[in-house]
């Protein structure tokens, strides 16, 4: 018996979002669940795209704390003010971004020290087993199953970013919808050569 794809583009609506964490995400993840011992109250979350920083913040928020997405595009005076309203009240801050602190254009010199002093966590590239949980996550929400032997063949294969895990979900569940197959080893390997 198997699980056949159904005709869903997007994701369904009660999809999981659920956070998987492995070792490319473990310490980001443990040093936003210790936000009390964040020296400066601050701390700046860095990832590649669809690496589950929103998820991150979310949980973080829960938490009681302040969440500023994208801080790289932020104006100055806002992430300086979150700086300063955060020392004052004791709610932690987490600003969000793809990119390093070093790597945003920051003019004013206070601003570069104060996020300077924050904690940085960075999510790492996908490791095997975020490759693994991530693509049964993302088949399974689009209503779809991988078999084991094509899990392995994908896993030794794919690219090792959170965007190509994606991708190749996406491209799976729309194969094996046209084709009215499963996602078996197979298929898997016409959505790799294409």
């Amino acid at each position: 018996m198997h699980q056949i794809a159904l005709p869903l583009d997007e994701l369904r609506s009660g999809a999981s979002s659920s956070l998987i964490i492995t070792e490319c995400n473990a310490s980001a993840f443990a040093g936003l669940s210790n936000a009390a011992g964040w020296a400066k109250r601050c701390a700046i979350l860095t990832g590649p795209a669809r690496s589950g920083k929103t998820l991150m913040a979310r949980y973080f928020s829960g938490q009681n704390g302040t969440v500023i997405d994208e801080a790289e595009a932020a104006p100055a005076e806002t992430l300086f003010n979150a700086w300063n309203r955060s020392q004052e009240s004791g709610v932690p801050l987490l600003l969000i971004s793809r990119w390093q602190p070093a790597e945003w254009n920051i003019s004013l010199p206070d601003l570069q020290s104060r996020l300077g002093a924050a904690l940085l966590l960075d999510i790492a590239p996908p490791d095997d087993e975020m490759i693994e949980q991530l693509l049964q996550k993302q088949l399974a929400d689009r209503g779809a199953a991988i078999s084991m032997d094509a899990l392995s063949y994908v896993k030794r294969r794919i690219e090792r970013s959170f965007a190509a895990i994606e991708k190749f979900a996406r491209s799976a569940n729309a194969m094996a919808l046209a084709e009215n197959a499963p996602v078996n080893l197979t298929l898997v390997k016409k959505v790799l050569e294409s």
